[in-house]
């Protein structure tokens, strides 16, 4: 049986490491500049986005109506993937590293913050709704991590899976939509795609590959448990 389980095991530590890599590369890419400029001012990050459509000449003139809110769904994904890891025991991560991975979540939510509010009750004002709603599930998926312990990894890389193509998906249709809208309002040559957003783009691929292989793992190692019961 441990002839059997052992390359598993080395497969599974490899893209547990991976994936841990890529949640923080997709970290980084969505606060780096997805709209690049000359003047830093005027670069735009993931995070930037979600507001700045709200400027754009038709959709601030209610001419048309854009769905701003998918720009805020990489950390939302991104915070509750790194939950779903920091607590799952069949990966081999250590316990310093869980406890860094779960802090972590919770600093990854302030990527769903407006950039100006005054009260936290404004989170939930008609503006802001969705964004203080996905605020409160993340932390309270913080918070109630000790119940995800018995979570099948299949179960676990399922769901990560989901997200992780939610967050690559999404906000990228959303970008390339509202790109020339952009372009337009800035009138500039000097307006270029951003390093960030080629980041988001990969990182989050890297992540849906590994959560893809892990669930392909786990499932694997259930089929040899079965044959050699």
């Amino acid at each position: 049986m441990g002839d059997l389980t052992r390359p598993t095991s080395n497969v599974r530590s490899w893209l547990a490491l991976v994936l841990l890599v890529g949640l923080l590369l997709a970290v980084l890419a969505y606060w780096a500049p997805w709209v690049d400029h000359t003047a830093a001012a005027l670069r735009l990050s993931g995070q930037d986005l979600g507001e700045f459509v709200k400027f754009v000449p038709a959709i601030r003139r209610g001419e048309e109506w854009f769905p701003r809110q998918l720009f805020y769904i990489p950390p939302l994904a991104a915070t509750l993937s790194l939950v779903l890891l920091s607590t799952n025991q069949s990966l081999p991560y250590p316990r310093w590293l869980r406890s860094v991975a779960l802090a972590s979540s919770i600093v990854v939510l302030l990527g769903l913050l407006p950039p100006s509010w005054g009260h936290p009750r404004d989170l939930f004002s008609a503006e802001f709704r969705l964004q203080g709603v996905g605020i409160l599930l993340g932390a309270g998926a913080a918070a109630a991590h000790g119940l995800y312990r018995r979570l099948s990894l299949r179960f676990s890389a399922s769901l990560i899976l989901v997200l992780a193509s939610a967050a690559l998906f999404a906000p990228q249709a959303a970008f390339w939509v509202v790109r020339p809208r952009i372009w337009s309002a800035y009138a500039t040559p000097t307006i270029h795609l951003g390093w960030g957003l080629w980041l988001h783009i990969v990182a989050w691929l890297v992540i849906t590959a590994c959560a893809g292989a892990l669930l392909i793992s786990s499932q694997q190692n259930t089929e040899r448990r079965v044959a050699t019961s």
